[in-house]
């Protein structure tokens, strides 16, 4: 999502392509990290997407761009990705803790 929220703030005009969540955590071989490695990479890609948050300017609040033909904005993904992570923190709590 941060990277589709980046292509649209810095005026990408070409369609952004559709992914496959279950392909990409299947090659991803999160089962052979600690638990440690897992934390510093959702510390890092948090704190990566909040830097990229903080640099879009309102010029680029407003562009939309197009995600699997259909038009979405950035806003869109700045929520979604707050969701998200909430999402991913209820199922951590809910399966491991």
């Amino acid at each position: 999502m941060s990277y589709r929220m980046l292509a649209i703030a810095r005026n990408e005009s070409a369609p952004l392509p559709a992914m496959d969540q279950d392909q990409y955590v299947s090659a991803a071989n999160f089962n052979k990290l600690s638990w440690e490695q897992l934390l510093a990479g959702l510390d890092t890609v948090r704190s990566n997407t909040l830097s990229l948050i903080s640099t879009i300017d309102d010029a680029a609040w407003d562009r939309n761009g197009t995600v699997m033909n259909n038009p979405v904005s950035i806003g869109t993904f700045a929520y979604g990705i707050v969701g998200h992570e909430l999402h991913h923190m209820k199922v951590i709590s809910d399966k491991y803790l």
